[in-house]
Protein backbone atom coordinates (compact mmCIF):
# COMPACT_ATOMS: atom_id res chain seq x y z
CA UNK A 1 0.00 0.00 0.00
CA UNK A 2 1.01 3.59 -0.81
CA UNK A 3 1.24 6.19 2.21
CA UNK A 4 -0.92 8.65 1.48
CA UNK A 5 -1.53 12.48 3.41
CA UNK A 6 -2.69 12.20 6.59
CA UNK A 7 -5.44 14.52 7.70
CA UNK A 8 -5.74 16.27 10.91
CA UNK A 9 -8.55 18.66 12.96
CA UNK A 10 -7.88 20.17 16.25
CA UNK A 11 -10.26 19.24 18.99
CA UNK A 12 -8.60 22.44 21.52
CA UNK A 13 -10.85 20.49 24.25
CA UNK A 14 -12.45 17.30 25.22
CA UNK A 15 -15.94 16.74 22.55
CA UNK A 16 -19.03 14.60 23.63
CA UNK A 17 -20.78 13.71 20.31
CA UNK A 18 -24.37 12.71 20.21
CA UNK A 19 -25.85 10.75 17.96
CA UNK A 20 -29.08 10.52 17.77
CA UNK A 21 -31.73 7.97 17.04
CA UNK A 22 -35.44 7.60 16.14
CA UNK A 23 -35.78 4.21 18.12
CA UNK A 24 -33.25 4.00 20.68
CA UNK A 25 -31.74 6.25 23.69
CA UNK A 26 -28.85 9.03 22.34
CA UNK A 27 -25.28 7.40 21.92
CA UNK A 28 -22.42 9.25 23.86
CA UNK A 29 -19.32 9.26 22.19
CA UNK A 30 -16.54 11.14 24.33
CA UNK A 31 -13.34 12.14 22.25
CA UNK A 32 -10.09 13.35 24.48
CA UNK A 33 -8.79 16.63 23.01
CA UNK A 34 -6.01 16.08 20.39
CA UNK A 35 -5.96 16.44 16.48
CA UNK A 36 -6.55 13.16 15.07
CA UNK A 37 -9.45 13.34 12.76
CA UNK A 38 -13.01 12.34 13.13
CA UNK A 39 -15.28 14.03 15.26
CA UNK A 40 -17.39 16.88 13.58
CA UNK A 41 -16.30 17.06 9.69
CA UNK A 42 -19.18 16.68 7.48
CA UNK A 43 -17.46 13.43 6.16
CA UNK A 44 -17.48 11.67 9.61
CA UNK A 45 -21.10 12.79 10.12
CA UNK A 46 -22.02 11.43 6.71
CA UNK A 47 -20.71 8.07 7.76
CA UNK A 48 -21.87 8.40 10.82
CA UNK A 49 -25.45 8.47 9.48
CA UNK A 50 -24.70 5.64 6.92
CA UNK A 51 -23.54 3.42 10.30
CA UNK A 52 -27.12 4.14 11.68
CA UNK A 53 -28.70 3.30 8.53
CA UNK A 54 -27.23 0.04 8.40
CA UNK A 55 -27.50 -0.73 12.00
CA UNK A 56 -31.40 -0.01 12.27
CA UNK A 57 -31.42 -2.25 8.79
CA UNK A 58 -29.36 -5.38 9.37
CA UNK A 59 -28.74 -5.10 13.09
CA UNK A 60 -25.73 -6.29 14.68
CA UNK A 61 -22.68 -7.05 13.05
CA UNK A 62 -20.40 -9.53 13.44
CA UNK A 63 -17.32 -8.45 12.56
CA UNK A 64 -15.55 -4.92 10.77
CA UNK A 65 -12.82 -2.88 9.95
CA UNK A 66 -12.54 0.69 10.50
CA UNK A 67 -10.09 1.52 7.64
CA UNK A 68 -8.51 4.72 8.88
CA UNK A 69 -9.73 4.97 12.40
CA UNK A 70 -8.22 8.76 12.96
CA UNK A 71 -9.93 9.71 16.51
CA UNK A 72 -11.81 6.53 16.48
CA UNK A 73 -15.17 8.07 16.15
CA UNK A 74 -16.27 4.97 14.13
CA UNK A 75 -14.95 2.20 15.38
CA UNK A 76 -16.30 3.07 19.35
CA UNK A 77 -19.96 3.62 17.46
CA UNK A 78 -19.40 0.31 16.27
CA UNK A 79 -18.73 -1.17 19.33
CA UNK A 80 -21.63 0.95 21.16
CA UNK A 81 -24.08 -0.06 18.75
CA UNK A 82 -23.13 -3.66 19.51
CA UNK A 83 -20.49 -4.65 17.08
CA UNK A 84 -18.51 -7.79 18.38
CA UNK A 85 -15.57 -7.81 16.39
CA UNK A 86 -13.96 -4.54 15.36
CA UNK A 87 -10.77 -4.00 14.21
CA UNK A 88 -8.95 -0.32 13.50
CA UNK A 89 -6.11 0.25 10.96
CA UNK A 90 -4.16 3.76 11.06
CA UNK A 91 -0.89 4.12 9.28
CA UNK A 92 -0.42 7.65 11.62
CA UNK A 93 1.03 6.35 14.69
CA UNK A 94 -0.09 9.64 16.77
CA UNK A 95 -3.72 8.94 15.25
CA UNK A 96 -3.58 5.14 16.40
CA UNK A 97 -2.44 6.30 19.89
CA UNK A 98 -4.85 9.32 20.13
CA UNK A 99 -7.58 6.47 19.16
CA UNK A 100 -6.73 3.97 21.76
CA UNK A 101 -7.17 6.93 24.65
CA UNK A 102 -10.58 7.47 23.08
CA UNK A 103 -11.29 3.51 23.20
CA UNK A 104 -10.42 3.47 26.56
CA UNK A 105 -12.52 6.32 27.41
CA UNK A 106 -15.63 5.00 25.63
CA UNK A 107 -15.46 0.72 26.27
CA UNK A 108 -15.26 -0.41 29.90
CA UNK A 109 -13.59 -3.40 29.65
CA UNK A 110 -9.56 -3.71 27.78
CA UNK A 111 -11.09 -7.52 26.52
CA UNK A 112 -13.91 -5.61 23.85
CA UNK A 113 -11.51 -2.55 23.02
CA UNK A 114 -10.91 -2.33 19.14
CA UNK A 115 -7.70 -4.57 18.06
CA UNK A 116 -5.19 -2.85 15.68
CA UNK A 117 -4.61 -4.57 12.27
CA UNK A 118 -1.68 -3.70 10.08
CA UNK A 119 -2.01 -3.92 6.41
CA UNK A 120 -5.32 -5.79 6.59
CA UNK A 121 -5.99 -5.01 2.67
CA UNK A 122 -3.09 -7.38 1.83
CA UNK A 123 -4.68 -10.18 4.80
CA UNK A 124 -7.12 -12.88 4.16
CA UNK A 125 -9.04 -12.04 6.83
CA UNK A 126 -13.16 -10.86 5.28
CA UNK A 127 -15.14 -8.83 7.34
CA UNK A 128 -18.85 -8.01 7.46
CA UNK A 129 -18.46 -4.28 7.07
CA UNK A 130 -15.59 -2.19 6.55
CA UNK A 131 -16.23 1.55 7.09
CA UNK A 132 -13.85 4.18 5.52
CA UNK A 133 -13.71 8.04 5.96
CA UNK A 134 -10.84 8.68 3.95
CA UNK A 135 -10.07 11.72 1.24
CA UNK A 136 -7.67 11.42 -1.76
CA UNK A 137 -6.42 8.46 -4.13
CA UNK A 138 -6.21 6.05 -1.42
CA UNK A 139 -9.78 4.55 -1.74
CA UNK A 140 -10.66 4.58 -5.86
CA UNK A 141 -6.34 2.63 -5.65
CA UNK A 142 -7.33 0.27 -3.44
CA UNK A 143 -10.98 -0.72 -3.96
CA UNK A 144 -10.17 -4.12 -5.52
CA UNK A 145 -8.31 -5.19 -2.45
CA UNK A 146 -10.77 -3.91 0.09
CA UNK A 147 -13.68 -5.80 -1.70
CA UNK A 148 -11.47 -9.09 -1.45
CA UNK A 149 -11.76 -8.76 2.18
CA UNK A 150 -15.51 -7.99 2.29
CA UNK A 151 -17.42 -11.43 3.01
CA UNK A 152 -20.20 -12.63 0.60
CA UNK A 153 -23.64 -10.28 1.44
CA UNK A 154 -21.35 -7.76 3.70
CA UNK A 155 -20.89 -4.08 3.16
CA UNK A 156 -18.81 -0.94 2.39
CA UNK A 157 -19.59 2.57 3.69
CA UNK A 158 -17.08 5.10 2.01
CA UNK A 159 -17.13 8.39 3.18
CA UNK A 160 -14.62 11.27 3.06
CA UNK A 161 -15.00 12.52 -1.14
CA UNK A 162 -16.88 14.65 -2.88
CA UNK A 163 -20.30 14.00 -5.04
CA UNK A 164 -18.46 14.86 -8.36
CA UNK A 165 -16.82 11.02 -7.65
CA UNK A 166 -20.10 9.33 -7.00
CA UNK A 167 -20.89 8.43 -10.67
CA UNK A 168 -16.89 7.08 -11.19
CA UNK A 169 -17.05 5.08 -7.55
CA UNK A 170 -20.04 3.33 -7.73
CA UNK A 171 -18.96 2.42 -11.47
CA UNK A 172 -15.62 0.87 -10.10
CA UNK A 173 -17.39 -0.86 -6.98
CA UNK A 174 -20.31 -2.59 -9.34
CA UNK A 175 -17.57 -3.99 -11.75
CA UNK A 176 -15.94 -5.69 -8.24
CA UNK A 177 -19.37 -7.24 -7.53
CA UNK A 178 -20.61 -4.23 -4.92
CA UNK A 179 -24.21 -2.78 -5.31
CA UNK A 180 -24.69 0.86 -3.95
CA UNK A 181 -27.67 0.42 -1.71
CA UNK A 182 -28.32 3.95 -0.17
CA UNK A 183 -26.16 7.13 0.52
CA UNK A 184 -26.28 10.17 2.23
CA UNK A 185 -25.40 13.76 0.79
CA UNK A 186 -24.85 16.95 2.69
CA UNK A 187 -23.09 19.17 -0.30
CA UNK A 188 -20.55 18.89 -1.73
CA UNK A 189 -19.85 15.64 0.24
CA UNK A 190 -21.20 12.04 0.29
CA UNK A 191 -21.34 9.04 1.72
CA UNK A 192 -22.39 5.52 0.12
CA UNK A 193 -23.30 2.29 1.50
CA UNK A 194 -22.55 -1.08 -0.76
CA UNK A 195 -23.58 -4.46 -0.48
CA UNK A 196 -21.14 -7.49 -2.11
Amino acid sequence: MENYDIYVEDRIEDETINIQFKDRDTIEIFLNKGSSFGSKHTTTLLAIESLKFLFQKDGQIVNSLDLGSGSGILSILIKKLGGRFVDSCEIDEFAKMESIKNFKSNINKDLDLPSFVEAPLLKIKQYNLIVANISGRFLPDNFPRISKIIKPNGYLIISGFNLNKEEKYVKLLKDLNCLMIHKFIKKPWISIIFKK
